[in-house]
């Protein structure tokens, strides 16, 4: 007679698992009574057994009343782990998703999909942790479920780390930190060591989380920091004066200019303001040689030392914008703009020479993306009566000055950048103002800001102007100085009276 009862329940693990044998052969393991009974029945046993039956049921290691598992406890753990995954992947997935279509290198977009990737191993790593902290029916889930925990270490101490190095708070600010003492919680939770004598193939495994790491890391310094300073801006801008033209009566000059832009460099740019001046120059000829004194005054006035001629003053003859309905809009390499414009002097002006220059800012378009609404921002300092209505802050103006702002928001290069940086402003002034440096009437200037919100009205101090250059990629262009003398201009050609 065999002795061998029907049903054989082992012992509890250090989980609270039971295997459960019918017949000799293992069915399952129970947590718990209803457990049992739910196991049996798909074994084929009669589902009103006595489970009480001695003859029939063997228990070992504890009877029917022993089951130590605390299901509600096993679960909050479980859904407390696979939050934190899931948190992750969020973050990961929108990095990823931004990047991959919007970063503005190469590298940049394959991070992006590294990053998307990452999210998705997270989203399969939560799904795994039920099972991981359940009966355990893939042989990998408590691989994936280190490898997403892994991850997230990695990631969560990156985005700690660069929001600490920008010294900035912003809405996911309190996400690195609380997902990194989660972290930690977690990997005491999985035991590392336990889940790698588990899986059939932990090199494999390993292998395919540092390479995964690696590439993401690679990609990421390629984008951010190799791309952006081994490429620097290359820009030409030239201004050229054309052959004059006196009107019938010989009363006004037109005298033809053209100022081109070209981006000769690898890196596209954007053009937020730009601006031409032309200048008549009033001076004297000495038939003495002036002297050092002289000389000392022309370099303090910033002017040219010149043996016979003493410069008395400049007089403003044209100045405005160049590319007009191109202001916040980009050269890709290679691109040039030109534009032509006619000066218009008075024939009988007593102007030793005519100077023309211009000068733009420009800001790196690898380093950021401007807000489509910037050259819509455009705001006055006048009222619609042309009277004026508010002054400029006192380190770009003067009071009374007038002024014409553009103000928009620049978006980081990548998504990693805008979730650890609080959002960044590009502020221009295109200024029309007096000063005592110019003899006669007004000059324009232009000045650009990158700074937080509200604070496009604080002077930066020189280190911050540095940082702005270093950081953002925010640059001032000028072309030479043409001068033509004036007698030459007016003059008519050869033949001519």
């Amino acid at each position: 007679m065999n002795s061998q009862p029907l049903i054989v329940v082992e012992p509890p693990d250090s989980r609270g698992l039971r295997d459960v044998r019918v017949r000799g052969e293992v069915v399952g393991r129970a947590w718990s009574l209803q457990d049992l009974r739910n196991l049996l029945r798909r074994a084929g046993v009669p589902k009103d057994l006595d489970l009480k039956d001695s003859e029939l049921i063997h228990w070992r290691g504890g009877g029917f009343e022993a089951w130590p598992d605390r299901p509600w406890r096993r679960r909050a753990i479980s859904v407390l782990m696979a939050a934190g995954l899931l948190i992750t992947a969020g973050v990961l997935g929108r990095i990823g998703k931004t990047d991959i279509s919007e970063a503005l290198t190469y590298g940049g977009r394959v991070a992006g999909a590294t990053f998307l990737f990452a999210g998705a191993v997270e989203v399969i790593a939560a799904i795994a942790v039920f099972d991981y902290l359940g009966k355990r029916r893939w042989v990998y889930s408590g691989a994936a479920v280190l490898i997403g925990v892994v991850i997230a270490l990695a990631v969560n101490t990156l985005l700690l780390f660069m929001q600490i190095d920008a010294g900035e708070y912003t809405h996911y600010a309190w996400i690195w930190p609380t997902v990194l003492l989660w972290s930690f919680w977690a990997l005491w939770k999985v035991n590392p060591r336990q889940v790698w004598r588990q899986s059939p193939h932990p090199r494999k495994v390993a292998i395919g989380a540092a390479v995964t790491a690696l590439i993401a890391i690679a990609n990421l310094i390629y984008s951010q920091v190799y791309i952006p300073y081994s490429n620097p801006i290359t820009m030409r801008m030239v201004v050229n004066f054309g052959k004059p033209q006196l009107n019938a009566e010989r009363t006004v000059l037109y005298l033809p200019m053209t100022v081109s832009v070209k981006n000769s460099g690898k890196v596209p740019f954007y053009i937020l303001g730009s601006l031409y001046e032309v200048y008549g120059r009033s001076a004297d000829f000495t038939e003495k040689a002036r002297g050092m004194k002289d000389w000392k005054g022309d370099l303090q006035a910033g002017g040219d030392v010149e043996r016979n001629i003493k410069v008395l003053g400049r007089e403003l003859i044209s100045f405005g914008a160049i590319m007009v309905d191109e202001s916040g809009s980009f050269l890709e390499a290679g691109d040039e703009f030109r534009e032509d414009k006619i000066v218009s002097i008075s024939a009988t002006s007593e102007f030793d020479s005519i100077d023309g220059s211009a000068q733009a800012v420009v800001l790196r378009k690898d380093r950021g993306t401007l807000s489509s609404d910037y050259v819509d921002s455009a705001t006055a300092s006048w009222y619609d009566d042309l009277s004026h209505a508010e002054d400029a802050p006192k380190w770009v103006a003067q009071a009374g000055d007038e002024y014409i702002k553009f103000h928009a928001r620049l978006r980081y290069s990548t998504e990693i950048l805008n979730v650890t940086r609080r959002p960044r402003y590009v502020t221009l002034w295109r200024v029309a103002h007096k000063s005592p440096d110019v003899k006669f009437d007004e000059y324009g200037n232009i000045i650009a800001t990158i700074s937080l919100k509200g604070e496009e009205g604080r002077e930066p101090s020189a280190l911050e102007w540095e940082e702005t250059s270093e950081s953002y990629g925010l640059f001032w262009m000028y072309s030479g100085t043409v001068r033509e003398s004036f007698a030459a201009l007016v003059k008519p050609p050869t033949g001519q009276r």
